[in-house]
This record gives structure tokens, sequence and C-alpha cells, in this order.
């Protein structure tokens, strides 16, 4: 099992935008560049993300090299991972439930509780509305390229948003995705190692373990 620490951060009421900087800093970075499926999807993307967290929220910071550029999806609520799409999937225990966040290029968020891999519930608008985005690219809908591309995004998701009733743990589980199923480059990448013979994130075995530090 992978395992990583993410550093507390201050963000002293600044914007998404301004502590990004800080985030590339001092955040934990994470190479999301494990290619499961290379034989039959062997487009690698440069893609890292930045973690940090405060007391009321974890950020990511995702950093995005590669080719093609989709932003179709039309809003939060609707699904972003046949767009340029990262994703974050986490877990408060082990076991069957998590919950997972996408996030195309445009900022637009796909966002569900799982009680298991087959049974979600849809994020209502109060938690979409409370995870903060910032992108170089952000509200940029209805792009279709190919060729070269590069965008970052970050985005800041409250603890309370992740089932937290008061404050954040010590640890959770997770893993974290760049995909793009509909772009001219298909391609499946994770940070920890995901052993099925096909595309498959909705793993949460395969979960690393993130400890908070001081």
């Amino acid at each position: 099992m992978k395992q990583t620490s993410i550093p507390h951060l201050e963000r002293n009421h600044r914007s998404l935008e301004a502590i990004t900087p800080l985030l590339r800093e001092q955040g934990q970075v994470l190479y999301i560049d494990t290619l499961n499926w290379r034989k039959d999807f062997p487009h690698r993307p440069l893609v890292a993300a930045y973690l940090g967290y405060d007391d009321e929220a974890l950020y990511l910071t995702y950093v995005v090299d590669g080719e093609d550029l989709r932003t179709l999806s039309p809003g939060d609520g609707n699904y972003v991972h046949v767009d340029s799409c990262v994703e974050f999937f986490m877990q408060r225990e082990r076991g069957d439930a998590y919950t997972n966040f996408e996030f195309n290029a445009a900022g637009v968020c796909y966002a569900a509780h799982h009680s298991s891999p087959s049974e979600s519930v849809l994020l209502s608008d109060e938690e979409f509305k409370s995870i903060e985005r910032w992108g170089s690219h952000l509200g940029r809908h209805g792009i279709e390229e190919t060729g070269p591309h590069a965008w970052v995004l970050t985005v800041s998701i409250p603890w309370q948003t992740m089932g937290y009733s008061q404050g954040h743990p010590d640890r959770f589980f997770a893993n974290l995705y760049k995909c793009g199923d509909k772009t001219a480059h298909p391609h499946f990448l994770s940070w920890a190692p995901i052993e099925e013979t096909a595309p498959a994130f909705h793993r949460p075995q395969f979960f690393g373990e993130l400890t908070l530090l001081p």
C-alpha cells in the first residue's frame, strides 16, 4: 500500500489563486503516473498533484501537461470522466464506502458518496457549492481540441463535505487519478497502482494511506 503525508498550510483568508504557488512550494507532491493498462492505453500525460490542508479543508493543485483538451460537461453533477479530467477518491476508514471527486479542466465537478462501487448518492447542491475551485481554464466550457495542452486546477474540499462532522482526521485513505475517456488519446493513470485487467478506478481496496502532519 502506498503511503504519504500531507503538511498543514496556513491559508489566512487568501484566495485559491493566491495559495496555489504556496501549495506548489510547500505541499506534498504526488505523481499520477502509474499506467495500469499500458498495453491498451499507453498515453501518459505528465500529472502532479500538490496537497496541503488546514482545519477547514483539504487543498489539491493538479498540474497537467499532455495531449488534448476536452471540457464538454455542462455543469456540476454531470459526468466529467470523459473530458480532460483529474480525480480524488477518498474514504475515512477501510471498507466499501468512499467518496469520489472528479473535475474537468474547466472546474466542473462530479462527486458522489458511495456505500459501495455500485451504490452512490450524488452530492447535494450545497455540497457542490462548498467545493472552491480556481484554474487556468476555469469556466472555459465547450472545448474539444487536440494537440499539446497544459492546465492547472486547484480545489478546496471541506472536511465536512468528506463526511467529517468536526475538524479533520489524523489520516484517511485515497487514490488520485487522471483520465480522459473520450479525448483523442484516452488514458487512465493513477497514483496508487490498481490490480485490475481493465480500467477501473472505483476500487477502494487499492487506496493508499495519507497521514496529516501537525
